[in-house]
């Protein structure tokens, strides 16, 4: 496990806010930065400035053990996540209408409470 330090470089400068965690390793280190950042810009993300900003990821000795520029933190294309409780999504058969698509939200309360909703006629 190692303490990393988070800090936000911009236009050259750190800033002398920053976050500490602990990680299991740089990866670990890597997805912390890309949801700190990631939380930053829906914050503050109506500066352009920030797509310049740098977030440096120091040990507790203060060497660095990565640097992750906001930008790719935000455009990088994230892997899928495996996960044994989702359920494979099947496809409709059919496009929605109007009122089945304003259903959607209603039947998926229902079935987050165990609630079976009739079918609709013919389908």
């Amino acid at each position: 496990m190692v303490h990393a330090h988070f800090t936000i470089r911009l236009d050259g400068v750190s800033l002398p806010a920053s976050a500490a965690q602990w990680v299991a390793d740089a990866d670990a280190a890597h997805a912390a930065a890309r949801i700190i950042v990631q939380g930053l810009m829906r914050q503050h993300g109506g500066d352009p400035r920030l797509l310049g900003a740098t977030m440096v990821i120091t040990d507790e000795a203060g060497a660095p053990l990565l640097e992750l520029s906001f930008f790719e933190a935000l455009y990088m294309p994230v892997e899928p996540v495996a996960d044994a409780d989702r359920r494979p999504r099947v496809p409709r058969k059919i496009a929605p209408t109007r009122l089945g698509a304003a259903l959607g939200p209603v039947r998926r309360l229902a079935g987050a409470f165990g609630v079976r909703l009739q079918p609709r006629p013919g389908h």
